[in-house]
């Protein structure tokens, strides 16, 4: 038997050999970029690319009331437009100003989207949004926006001046790299001014924040003691166990014989519950609060947790889970921490991010919105600008809350779906923000609640809290 094994693994070793030789050969006539390696972490995209502007120039639509465009052809002599490429509009379009039909319009981009009236000489855009009576301009060279993109949550205005000072200026300092690419795919460089305007409705945002997580199963119904339950989640949640190794100790220490599903059950009834606690208790939060967004496995494929952590008083504000990076989940986030002031705002009001522009997109709506704040941005891990060396401080607090997650997120090994990672997500930021004592203050929690004073037994702390959370329930319902 012996000599078998030797021969197997003389072979083996052989083949060994000859499977390098080949790599060897092969890597000859392949780029290392071109590898494609496998990685658990989601693409590094170059994001900063993605700028956001500042607001455009608002102007009511100006119509002429006194003249029509038959009286200004006759006083003027114009006469249809010669179109030279000898394609004609094919919509049924009029000039909003002269009401002059599509015989005396040009088509100023060639794509029918945009046109210039002959008779008047208006520019206007066709305009899907409702908001007919008001014309965006550019804020460098009052240039009319035109509509380029209708995206779900927003529309994209460009400005299409090529004399503007913003793009010559923008071209003129293209370097490098990015000199080649615009080069190449032009499209891909940003250089002329941008303007997004949201079409998200404010009460559609009111209703998903507060029903973003939802659970058929009813906690009254537990077969268990309420002690019982507060064990489940003081393993779980405090202790970052598995819900079969909480069924698990469960079973072998305390002799109480329940399913890793029942667990399971009583920790998602519970995060419904304590949720109102969560979002609506009155917090007394600082004028710095840091945001991150780190990411998180659900069936195999990442998903984002977009933290908003008050850097002073290390309170968790928003926590949600989403299936994007994009300008809808930030606006969301945010949204979740600026509630928690109750429209009592700080004059000084700061956010301090990571170069991920979809901030500034957060920023830009809450400010439409009478939200306010100020954003900072923290580029790279060194600091090459007074906003990074002055607030990289206050962006570290927050990646340090994120390692803490990835602590107790790690033994679980991602989750079954969204909701679940949410349910899990509320648990957690509850027991930071309420049951979790911080170095940083002393041993003391971030919120000191009058009701757990005197409670030393954790599954305790936890049937107070849920106990407390049906007030809030009965109050916002």
């Amino acid at each position: 038997m012996s000599k078998i094994i030797s021969v197997l693994i003389t072979f083996l070793n052989r083949i060994n050999k000859i499977i390098w030789k080949i790599i060897i050969f092969l890597s000859k006539f392949i780029k290392l970029d071109e590898i494609n390696v496998n990685n658990d972490k989601p693409a590094d995209e170059r994001y900063r690319l993605f700028k956001v502007d500042e607001n455009p120039i608002i102007e009511p639509f100006c119509k002429i009331e006194h003249k029509d465009y038959k009286q200004l052809i006759k006083d003027n002599n114009i006469t249809p437009v010669k179109r030279r490429n000898g394609k004609d509009i094919t919509i049924n379009i009029k000039c909003p100003c002269c009401n002059a039909p599509k015989e005396y319009l040009y088509d100023n981009n060639g794509k029918q989207t945009q046109f210039q009236c002959k008779v008047c000489s208006t520019t206007f855009s066709m305009n899907p949004n409702k908001d007919k009576d008001i014309v965006f301009k550019c804020p460098h060279c009052e240039y009319q926006l035109s509509l380029c993109h209708h995206r779900e949550d927003f529309d994209v205005y460009r400005c299409q001046n090529n004399k503007c000072p913003y793009f010559l200026n923008n071209k003129k300092h293209l370097k490098g790299d990015d000199l080649k690419l615009y080069l190449e795919h032009h499209e891909r460089v940003k250089l002329r001014y941008i303007y997004r305007k949201f079409n998200i409705e404010f009460p559609s945002l009111m209703q998903d924040y507060r029903d973003f997580i939802q659970t058929p199963i009813d906690i009254s119904k537990a077969y268990k003691s309420q002690y019982i339950i507060g064990l489940c989640l003081t393993y779980h949640v405090n202790y970052g166990l598995s819900y079969r190794q909480t069924a698990s100790i469960l079973q072998d220490i305390h002799e109480v014989y329940i399913s890793y599903k029942t667990v399971e059950n009583y920790c998602k009834s519970v995060s419904t519950i304590v949720q109102y606690l969560l979002e609506f208790y009155p917090y007394q939060l600082s004028n710095t609060i840091a945001a991150d967004e780190t990411y998180i496995k659900i069936l195999g494929k990442t998903n984002y947790i977009f933290f908003y952590f008050d850097a002073i008083k290390k309170i968790v504000t928003s926590y949600r889970v989403f299936e994007k990076r994009d300008s809808l989940s930030s606006i969301k986030a945010a949204f979740s921490t600026l509630s928690k002031y109750n429209g009592e705002f700080p004059e000084d009001l700061k956010a301090i991010s990571d170069g991920n522009p979809i901030y500034n997109v957060a920023v830009q709506y809450w400010s439409q919105h009478n939200m306010p704040f100020k954003l900072y941005q923290v580029i790279g891990l060194k600091n090459q600008d007074d906003i990074s060396k002055e607030y990289r401080s206050q962006k570290q607090i927050i990646e340090r809350h994120n390692r803490t997650l990835k602590y107790y997120y790690r033994p679980k090994g991602g989750f079954g779906s969204l909701d679940d990672a949410n349910n899990y997500m509320v648990l957690f930021s509850t027991c930071f923000n309420f049951l979790r004592p911080n170095s940083a203050l002393e041993w003391k929690t971030p919120v000191e609640l009058p009701e757990l004073k005197g409670i030393i037994c954790m599954p305790n702390k936890w049937i107070e809290l849920i106990s407390l959370s049906y007030k809030y329930i009965e109050s916002f319902h």
